[in-house]
């Protein structure tokens, strides 16, 4: 009897122990983050750019032909709720990979952007993740430096070298980060390339790179998510933007006045008014020509000079940067972008 006992002890904590551990897990891996309700608008057709569904994850197809990015989700947070930061990347020119890893756990598909790179062709490559997907996003870069053109971390840090002279660095966080642990990013200083770029967003937290709400162990915001997210989107487009060798390949951004300037002094120039037909017929610019900026998808037959000056308006200023940055991408070498009609002070030349 006593030794049936112990043979059944032998069976059946064991047992206990692997039910608990399993369940333990089971628990862990479900108890996540989750995307807010409006990230499903992003998923709707006839938009700039095409959400699309991938055995991986999710692809955002925007106007860029070029240049990509890879981009894993932090620790148990699903991972649509980085879909309205992406979206605005990919609306400027840079097409995004979504990567939905198992689990919610980005160190389970560590090495999920070899697929995606082998599957897809563009000229230039970058990986970037948030928290432990920016971890893990950074130990795939030190091992495939030669394969990716940069990295962009996003309340995270390295472990291993970075260095290389044609690997580019930007690092992101706020300045109310409460789980960013901010001794690691100073070791990770000593493994970053010569091309590093840090940037503290003032009033940002950890989870406003996403929308899934608040995360635990952080601290207040003072700005909004985004206003966040649309200063990591100028960081992220200020380093790809920039060859290895310097040269910007981007637009450059001016004033009114100095637009004006450029009207008044120069004839070989074309002005385009970048909103749609029915804004432009109320009132342009005198010698503006009209391309709507969702029209803007391969090379316009009307800017055939790629070196000639161009200058791009909009209404407010936020679609003359997507066309500017659109037609940049497709190698016009000379945009100026002076923002939008409702800034332009000079009522003489309306039209």
């Amino acid at each position: 009897m006593l030794k049936n006992q112990k043979k059944w002890k032998r069976i059946l904590i064991p047992t206990i122990a692997a039910a608990f551990v399993l369940l333990a897990s089971f628990w862990y891996v479900n108890d996540y983050y989750h995307s807010d309700e409006n990230v499903q608008e992003y998923f709707q057709e006839d938009t700039l750019v095409k959400v699309k569904e991938i055995s991986d994850g999710i692809y955002l197809d925007g106007p860029g032909k070029e240049r990509t990015m890879i981009f894993y989700p932090g620790a148990k947070v699903e991972y649509t709720a980085y879909l309205p930061l992406l979206y605005e990347l990919a609306e400027q020119g840079v097409d995004c990979f979504l990567i939905k890893m198992p689990c919610n756990l980005a160190f389970l598909g560590q090495n999920k952007a070899t697929d995606i790179m082998v599957e897809y062709q563009y000229k230039s490559w970058y990986l970037s993740g948030h928290s432990l997907g920016g971890a893990m996003a950074a130990s795939y870069s030190a091992d495939h430096l030669k394969d990716l053109d940069g990295l962009v971390l996003l309340a995270a840090y390295p472990t291993k070298s970075l260095k290389s002279d044609t690997f580019s660095v930007v690092s992101i966080f706020g300045s109310e980060d409460g789980v960013l642990n901010m001794d690691k990013v100073e070791d990770g200083r000593s493994f970053m390339p010569s091309d590093y770029t840090e940037i503290c967003i003032e009033g940002g937290n950890h989870a406003w790179f996403g929308n899934y709400g608040q995360q635990k162990g952080d601290k207040t915001v003072s700005i909004s998510r985004e206003e966040q997210q649309k200063q990591t989107v100028e960081a992220i487009l200020q380093m790809v933007n920039t060859e290895k060798d310097g040269k910007t390949v981007s637009f450059t951004e001016i004033t009114p006045q100095e637009a004006k300037e450029i009207m008044d002094t120069e004839a070989d120039i074309r002005i385009l008014d970048v909103r749609a037909e029915e804004e432009y017929d109320t009132g342009h610019i005198i010698g503006a020509i009209c391309l709507p900026n969702e029209d803007i998808i391969d090379e316009p037959e009307e800017l055939a000079d790629k070196s000639q000056k161009i200058l791009v308006y909009c209404r407010s200023g936020n679609r003359s940067k997507q066309a500017a940055a659109k037609l940049a991408d497709m190698g016009y070498e000379n945009v100026l972008e002076f923002g939008g009609i409702l800034d332009w002070p000079y009522e003489e030349m309306i039209e």
